[in-house]
């Protein structure tokens, strides 16, 4: 009943200090348990805390029973509690999240990693900063010290740019999900929601992945899950409207409360991790922007936007082929719901895509630039064949510098049409297959898409999201003029029209034991009820 440590260990030492028999040891920033000291900690604790501990897991039985295979239906949890939180993409498509500036700030900040402008500050810490509204306001991250206390110290150093190296993609996604579970919640800086990994899983698409084992795949969902909650955020906002300025100071974006392990025991007396429950509360930036009673009153903010799973689903198959254009399409997933109308400079999407040193202006390595060039046209064909179609700016991006791909999408499919068009093109002076035109690149820089034709299902989305706003809009300003149907109003307006209450009762298709009841306030009358009601007695 003894452990071992894999090669796939990140070095973090977050075991070692705290093994009870000290059979941890580190040589040359590799870890190794000593078999004779280790005893399962028994006596110690009811579970291996090494693998509790690990952010990956990879402390795993020195001896495997052949015949154990984890058994998913064993992992159920059964206390009423801490159960997790109701199922997002309710419809199979899409779902609500909070989208405030920092929800999308950290997402690009994740997706990046150490590609944006980290800096390191006077005191030794390592923080990113993005100003807003015209430099009036301002979010900070850093990296968080550990992930139990609740206002912790900040990173500096090797340990921070070690933890910043270590976000990707899928550290985003995962994000995202969070930003989801928030909005399930009426207080959610107050609030925690509850998520395992069947659940993570399924929204990731890891149930999919067959060249994984179960093991592996909790490992990555530990290792995702704890990524977002490293981040510390700071905000200044400036005054907008009735709201006054205000400060958040330094907290954590997501406070990860508590992770649960599910084992089970093979006939060697190993344990085995069969199942992760994660318990997490959203910081106080929820408290300024995630607040449905604060929004009502004018003393905060709800802002929300959609998620579709179809997104979460394409960054995940492109993350390690087609980085570049797996973060534009988390940036246009804000981008495209908060500023629709607003067009987008080819160099702020290549400095989402690529971080800001490629493109920067002292950067004059022309084999750099074409390869850069050649990569971006590419994440650009990425993008319109997951259904995010760039519409050009005549002006700047004129058609002699649009990519090849975009050019032959003209191409008739007749053949007949097909061969006029290439007999015209030829006698252009300037041809589609021409080599680019000089300068392209300072042209590119200057250049801008006028907006991005989106997917079906996210578009969708869109209009059904706005038109349930306006909707609740028109709901709350009709319950502003009309005043409340009390039980002696609904007397009143039936004596005036002579009606008994058998004969209202009638009229509506209800009883007249309901018509007494509602006019000796015995119970809430029905929003449908309610209008129904109002139109029979012309109230």
């Amino acid at each position: 009943m003894t452990y071992t440590i894999v090669t796939e260990c990140i070095a973090c030492d977050a075991c070692r200090p705290r093994c009870p028999t000290e059979a941890i040891a580190r040589r040359e920033n590799l870890y190794q348990i000593d078999p004779y000291l280790c005893n399962n900690c028994l006596e110690y604790y009811p579970d291996p805390l090494c693998v509790v501990l690990c952010p990956t897991l990879h402390p795993v039985p020195l001896e495997i029973d052949p015949s154990f295979k984890i058994k998913r239906k064993k992992c159920r949890w059964s206390d009423k509690e801490n159960l997790a939180s109701p199922e997002l993409f309710s419809n199979g498509k899409i779902t609500a999240i909070a989208a405030a500036r920092v929800i999308w700030e950290a997402c690009n900040l994740l997706a990046q990693s150490s590609s944006l402008p980290w800096l390191t500050e006077p005191d030794g810490k390592v923080s990113y900063s993005q100003p807003f509204r015209y430099g009036k306001g301002k979010i900070r991250f850093r990296i968080a010290e550990n992930l139990e206390d609740e206002c912790p110290n900040s990173l500096g150093g090797d340990a921070a740019w070690r933890a910043i190296e270590l976000f990707n993609l899928r550290a985003a996604c995962m994000h995202l999900i969070y930003a989801a579970c928030a909005t399930t919640l009426e207080r959610p800086w107050e609030e925690a929601f509850v998520i395992d990994d069947r659940q993570i899983e399924a929204y990731l698409r890891l149930d999919e992945r067959k060249d994984l084992s179960r093991h592996d795949k909790l490992a990555l969902i530990k290792f995702l899950a704890r990524q977002p909650c490293q981040l510390l955020a700071s905000i200044r906002f400036p005054q907008q409207e009735r709201l006054r300025a205000f400060t958040v100071e330094e907290s954590r974006l997501w406070h990860l409360l508590s992770i649960e392990h599910r084992f089970q025991e093979d006939a060697f007396g190993n344990k085995h991790v069969i199942g992760l429950r994660f318990r997490i509360r959203a910081g106080q930036w929820a408290k300024y922007f995630l607040n449905p009673q604060g929004a009502k009153e004018k003393t905060a903010f709800y802002q929300s936007a959609i998620l579709p799973k179809s997104l979460l689903e394409k960054v995940m198959s492109l993350w390690q082929k087609h980085q570049g254009a797996a973060r534009m399409m988390l940036w246009l997933l804000f981008k495209l719901q908060q500023e629709p109308e607003e067009a987008i400079a080819v160099s702020t999407l290549m400095k989402v895509g690529y971080g800001e040193e490629p493109i920067a202006p002292t950067n004059k390595k022309r084999d750099r630039r074409a390869q850069r060039l050649q990569t971006f046209e590419n994440d650009l064909e990425v993008l319109y064949e997951r259904g995010f179609k760039p519409v050009f700016d005549p002006a700047t991006y004129a058609p002699e510098i649009q990519p090849l791909w975009a050019k032959l999408l003209d191409i008739p499919e007749d053949s007949e049409a097909d061969l006029d068009f290439w007999i015209d093109d030829a006698s252009k002076d300037r041809r589609i297959t021409d080599p680019a035109p000089r300068r392209k690149w300072e042209r590119l820089m200057n250049a801008y898409i006028l907006k991005f034709e989106l997917p079906t299902e996210f578009a969708r989305g869109i209009a059904e999201f706005e038109a349930q706003k306006k909707e609740t809009a028109t709901e709350k300003a009709k319950r502003k003029i009309q005043p409340d149907l009390t039980g002696e109003a609904v007397i009143a307006a039936r004596n005036n029209k002579g009606w008994s209450q058998r004969r209202l009762a009638k009229m509506m298709g209800k009883s007249q034991s309901w018509v007494r009841d509602i006019e000796h306030k015995r119970f809430e009358i029905k929003p449908a009820d309610r209008e129904r009601l109002r139109e029979i007695l012309g109230l």
